[in-house]
């Protein structure tokens, strides 16, 4: 247990050097900003002997009139204090957007890399709390912690000011000190205990509640708003349990904190009440080391905040840098080889794969795909055809086996052959943004007329041309303003537009009206010159004129040809595509979208 501690301890510590390495590309704000409060902290170190000498011109003098110029120069020294402060602002705020761009699109890089079943697996509250409410606390933490190590020059020069104006003093002050700091590291010590087990379950609070919002749809069809808001209402009460213990363990330690300041200030008047009495103290000094003894004493709690922002920064690096550990979650593995002038050759060698242990997907699975070809993959749900493409789209490494692009093993690609490979599912997912600016997303650089011409390929010119804001039309966040048939047709087109050599359509039409999926294939067909189609179809009827279908079954290919002959020697194929036409036959002509 002492060894795992003492291990993650390690990470934190690594991850923390990581986050502030980032620092080092703006070393002129980091400069100013660190002056700026060096100034202030000077500044600080001399406010209260210049206040003592009022005190003194009114007391022990009684010259008023030098009383005032000191007054004034007290005054000067606040306004200053007030410049700098302001002055400071700028260059952080600039620091700490700049910083949190850089981890952010750092940290986005490198879990996009992340396998695609982690992402499954772990929820996307998970990524979105990482990249939003722990870096904010990083920037603030760091904020906090620069102030309070330079303000700790300031503390430090009065406590020696005190010392040499009465010794006693000086070390009932440095006593205090001990004595804040030993209850802090009580306080800090149970942070790091309670702390993470809050955020986590805070994590799967965002992730499950980020899930309800984009499947809000489903929720309301299939009547489970009360089975979410139940487990909502469980995950939350969760939370209150280890929020609130940390709340009343931090709380209890903060009111023991101020007993022991209560009774430290009653010692310290109690001390001076002598020592005046004896003449070893004036009035005035009495006075204006009261005035400052609280903010001196807050050296215990800013040097135990000190040590509580590092343990904060540490958990809060370690959870944001954890995305990009390898060691910890799975990335797609990439090598060096960059196919040039891609031809679209795919060879399935032996191929099985399994997302889980003794569960095998698919097996033993070997075919080729020919350049400029159509090819499709048909067969009941669950038996293997999207594992199939995700493959191909190297979302996945084999479990066995090898797959070739162009006669070179795909575990050997490097990371730029993504450019070679488009899929549109069954579910695309279009982006909060104009039809105009998903577009851009795949091509910065598009063209109007570019992007009409992928639309009519996936027949959605028409209805595009008549939204009032036509191309700057808001599609809605996951494409709520439109209909399920019309938010393929624009990720079809979004897909058409990056031009990849392969083309993978799985169930990418089943949202469309039989019509408009005939108009899509017949214009996806006539790519084939210039690509690699495959599709995986649930209604047969769409390929009947592909190159060759693939009829797979339990995560093997049983047969293959093109339509004609699987309908000849097939009995299972054509059982399927009988009953497919039977149903067909069922549905109105007239059926909407």
């Amino acid at each position: 247990m002492v060894e795992l501690e003492e291990k993650q301890k390690l990470k934190g510590f690594k991850n923390l050097k990581k986050y502030l390495r980032y620092f080092q590309n703006y070393r002129f704000l980091c400069f100013m900003f660190w002056l700026l409060l060096v100034l202030s902290a000077v500044i600080s170190f001399f406010s209260p002997m210049v206040l003592g000498k009022v005190i003194a011109s009114m007391t022990a003098d009684t010259n008023f009139p030098l009383a005032w110029k000191f007054a004034l120069v007290f005054f000067g020294l606040e306004v200053i204090q007030i410049l700098l402060g302001m002055s400071r602002v700028p260059f952080f705020k600039k620091l700490e957007n700049y910083v949190k761009r850089d981890v952010k699109l750092d940290v986005l890089k490198n879990s996009f890399n992340i396998n695609i079943g982690e992402y499954e697996n772990l929820g996307n509250g998970l990524f979105v709390t990482r990249l939003t409410t722990d870096l904010d606390s990083l920037a603030t933490s760091f904020k906090q912690i620069s102030e309070t190590v330079v303000s700790f020059i300031s503390k430090i020069g009065f406590i020696v000011y005190v010392t040499i104006t009465n010794i006693w003093i000086g070390l009932f002050l440095i006593l205090f000190i001990l004595t804040r700091y030993f209850v802090y590291q009580i306080r800090i010590h149970y942070f790091a205990k309670l702390k993470p087990k809050v955020l986590s379950q805070g994590e799967k609070i965002n992730s499950l509640i980020g899930e309800s919002v984009r499947g809000i749809k489903d929720i309301k069809t299939l009547g489970l708003s009360s089975s979410v808001l139940s487990r909502v209402n469980s995950m939350q009460t969760e939370y209150m349990k280890r929020d609130t213990k940390e709340w009343y363990v931090g709380y209890g330690l903060c009111a023991l904190a101020n007993f022991v300041s209560a009774l430290c200030n009653l010692s310290f008047i109690g001390i001076c009440i002598y020592l005046i009495k004896i003449s070893q103290l004036d009035l005035a000094i009495f006075y204006t080391i009261y005035v400052y003894k609280n903010n001196v004493i807050d050296f215990a709690v800013q040097l135990g905040d000190l040590q509580n922002h590092f343990k904060e920064m540490e958990v809060n690096a370690h959870r944001v840098f954890e995305l990009m550990d390898e060691k910890m979650y799975s990335h797609d593995k990439f090598g060096l080889t960059k196919i040039e002038n891609f031809a679209g050759n795919i060879e399935f060698k032996n191929v099985t794969f399994s997302y889980v242990r003794g569960e095998t997907i698919l097996d033993n699975v070997s075919f080729r795909i020919v350049p400029n070809s159509h090819v499709a993959f048909v067969g009941e749900s669950g038996c293997g055809k999207s594992t199939i493409v995700g493959l191909i789209c190297k979302l996945y490494d084999p479990t066995a086996g090898i797959i070739y692009f162009d006669g070179v093993d795909s575990l050997t690609l490097d990371q730029s052959f993504g450019k070679n490979v488009s899929m549109i599912n069954q579910f695309p997912y279009v982006f909060n943004m104009t039809i105009r600016e998903n577009m851009q997303m795949v091509k910065p650089d598009v063209t109007d007329r570019e992007i009409y011409h992928a639309l009519k390929l996936a027949n959605a010119d028409d209805f595009v041309k008549e939204l009032p804001l036509k191309l700057d039309s808001y599609l809605g966040e996951g494409g709520t303003r439109l209909s399920g048939g019309q938010k393929q047709r624009i990720c079809i087109a979004r897909a058409l537009l990056k031009n990849s050599k392969i083309l993978i359509f799985d169930e990418a039409t089943s949202a469309l009206d039989n019509i408009s999926q005939e108009k899509v294939m017949d214009n996806v067909d006539i790519l084939k010159k210039d690509h690699t189609i495959i599709t995986i179809a649930h209604r047969l009827s769409t390929i009947e004129d592909c190159d060759t279908i693939y009829f797979i079954k339990k995560g093997k290919i049983v047969a293959f040809g093109t339509h004609k002959e699987l309908m000849k020697k097939n009995q299972q194929y054509r059982n399927l595509y009988h009953k497919q036409k039977k149903e067909q036959s069922l549905i109105p002509t007239d059926e909407a979208e």
